[in-house]
Parts: structure tokens; C-alpha cells; sequence
């Protein structure tokens, strides 16, 4: 199976990004669904993170943000069950390590409400970074995500002034988007009729 970005062409790629996790098979392999759609999310990531490094930096915060926050919900959710369960010492020893201060967790409704607090913040986050993600992305057509692969494309080829073959290589071209992209922000720096002789 194809694990790598760089063994891939730009068209497979794009049938990746399509839904399409065969281009990934070599042969006949039998792949499991949830080790080719790791692989396929890993692909499309590595892609990202060569192509716009600061989205992929982004992406990665809130990952980093969605994790921290499910451990503290975790942890609110042990000492909550263990107060509950009259171990409080327990329980505030676990809420002192997240470095919640002793005199908040007084009495067993202070620590309660303290993990009730923890727990609502960790669900806000989630929502929050889904909406997020819901807005950003949107549910789009297979057609709508071969159109804004195209349209890159064209970006690209106008900006590098250079023909871009389907079968380029994937890791190649997710380079050649980062020119693209870093050469616009260069000409939009530029006084006005500078931009004429580049």
C-alpha cells in the first residue's frame, strides 16, 4: 500500500481527496478500511502541511487543543466519580495536578461544580472547533472538490507561469503550490509597477 505523499501523482491525489482510497492499493492487496482511511487522512495532512504550512500549523493547534481539552474532561470526569464515591482527597489531589488551586475545592459541591465547570468548557471547545471546522470545509460534492482542485491548478500554472502534467508527481506539486503561494504574497508586497517586470 502507498503510504508516502511522493508516491502518488497529482491526479491520484485528487482522487484521494475525492474519497477514492484504491489509488492507495497496489495490486490486488487487501487493505483494512480503518488502515486505509488513516493512511489516506495521513496523505491528504502531509499534502497540507507541505502546500499551506500555516493551515497545517493551525490544524494541528486545534488537534493539540482537542486532545488537552478531552484529557481535562477526562480527568474532571474521575474526580467527580470519585468525590461522588467519598474519596474527595482523591479528587482534589487530581484537580490540584491540573492546577486548580486547593481553596476552590473546599468542600464536595465546590469540587463538583469545579469539575461541572471543566467539563461544560471541554464540550464548548468541541462544539466550537466543529462549527468551526463545519463552516470552513462544508459538505461539498465530489464534483465541488475536483472543481477546487482545478481551479489550484490553474492558479498555479498562472502564477509560476509553467504547465502542471496530471501524473506530476504529488509531494512535486504540493511544492510548486507553496511557490505559488509565497510568490503572491511577495508580489502583493510590492509597490504597484514593480509587479510588471517579474
Amino acid at each position: 500500500m502507498r503510504t508516502r505523499l511522493d508516491q502518488l501523482s497529482l491526479q491520484d491525489l485528487i482522487e484521494l481527496s475525492c474519497g477514492d482510497y484504491d489509488v492507495l492499493k497496489e495490486g490486488d492487496e487487501l487493505v483494512e478500511e480503518k488502515e486505509i482511511t488513516s493512511k489516506a487522512t495521513r496523505i491528504l495532512k502531509e499534502y497540507k502541511s507541505i502546500a499551506s504550512p500555516t493551515q497545517a500549523k493551525m490544524d494541528l493547534a486545534d488537534e493539540e487543543l482537542l486532545t488537552k481539552m478531552a484529557i481535562k474532561e477526562t480527568c474532571a470526569r474521575i474526580a467527580m466519580a470519585m468525590c461522588k464515591s467519598g474519596h474527595s482527597d482523591n479528587a482534589r489531589d487530581i484537580l490540584a495536578e491540573m492546577a486548580i488551586e486547593k481553596e476552590f475545592l473546599q468542600t464536595d459541591e465546590m469540587i463538583i461544580a469545579r469539575c461541572q465547570s471543566i467539563i461544560g468548557e471541554a464540550e464548548y471547545e468541541r462544539q466550537r472547533l466543529a462549527e468551526h471546522y463545519a463552516k470552513r470545509n462544508g459538505e461539498k460534492t465530489v464534483e465541488e472538490v475536483r472543481h477546487s482542485w482545478y481551479s489550484e491548478i490553474a492558479s498555479v500554472m498562472t502564477i509560476l507561469k509553467v504547465p502542471i502534467d496530471m501524473r506530476i508527481n504529488a509531494a512535486i506539486y504540493a511544492n510548486l503550490v507553496h511557490q505559488a503561494v509565497e510568490r503572491n504574497k511577495a508580489m502583493a508586497k510590492m509597490p504597484p509597477m514593480a509587479g510588471m517586470f517579474m
